[in-house]
Parts: structure tokens; sequence; C-alpha cells
């Protein structure tokens, strides 16, 4: 498993909201409910952030071979029910960088 580490996982996510906002020429809003803010700025927040409720990295899944199973990785993959992909309208997170996202959470998202 490569050595995937947290600030590796916040430039992956800080640049494709540089890139969408380039895109869609704003900034994103990353209050998703009138209760929950998406952050990231520390690995706890990203992993404890609840946008429409759904906790992105649920404990449960870390480290056990789960990971593909967190709302943080199928969101970035696909719509979950009534919510679209994220970033919604893309650009998207790649398949590889998605990958890396994975093997940080198996990896018990170490810092």
């Amino acid at each position: 498993m490569p050595d995937v580490r947290w600030p590796r996982i916040k430039e992956i996510l800080d640049d494709v909201m540089k890139r969408w906002a380039e895109e869609h020429g704003r900034e994103p809003k990353l209050k998703v409910s009138h209760q929950t803010d998406l952050a990231w700025e520390t690995k706890e927040q990203l992993a404890e952030s609840k946008p429409y409720d759904l906790q992105l990295i649920e404990p449960d899944k870390v480290g056990n071979g789960r990971a593909e199973e967190t709302y943080l990785v199928r969101i970035l993959r696909n719509h979950i029910g009534g919510y679209r992909r994220m970033p919604s309208r893309g650009p998207y997170v790649p398949d590889e960088e998605i990958q890396e996202i994975i093997d940080w959470i198996e990896a018990g998202m170490p810092d």
C-alpha cells in the first residue's frame, strides 16, 4: 500500500476546489445545509464533516478494507441518493486521486 499522508489528502481536496472555482468563476459554497459545513483544515474536520447528515469517514470503515464504503469516497465517485457527485457539476477528483484517498483511509488516516 502506498504511503499517503494527510498533507497529500488536503492537497487533493484543496486542488479540486481551486479548479472548481476557476471553472465556475466563483468560490464554492462549503455550507451544504443549514446546519453543516464541509471542512478539511484538519483530518478530524474532514472525518467528522456531515454534509447532508452523512458522516464522510465513519470510524468503523477506517483501516479495515472498507474505505470504499465511506461516504467521502462514494460521493467523490457518484451521486448518493438525491445528492450530486461532488464537487457539484465538476471538475471531479480523478480516479487515481480517489485511490490515494482510499489508500490513506485504509492506512488508518496517518498524519
